[in-house]
């Protein structure tokens, strides 16, 4: 975790299987995701494989020139 001068940590991690571990112990109050405008095959997983149905409310959504797109979503408990 980065202290990062207030009352907010940042978790930085690596790995679907990691990101798994959090959700299902309902740590992650947040998800910003950037898509990315390029194909590549079968794509890389956000999550480690397993059944996981997380209801999601979208916060917020910005669109960059470049064609990215950052979608900003809460985790609903």
């Amino acid at each position: 975790m980065f202290d990062i001068g207030y009352p907010v940590k940042i978790i930085r991690c690596s790995g679907a299987a990691i990101i798994a571990s959090f959700l299902d112990e309902g740590e992650i109050d947040e998800f910003m995701i950037h898509v990315i405008p390029k194909f590549i095959g079968e794509g890389i997983s956000l999550f480690a494989s397993g059944r996981r149905n997380v209801a999601l409310k979208l916060i917020s959504c910005a669109k960059f020139p470049d064609g990215v797109v950052k979608l900003h979503y809460a985790v609903r408990k």
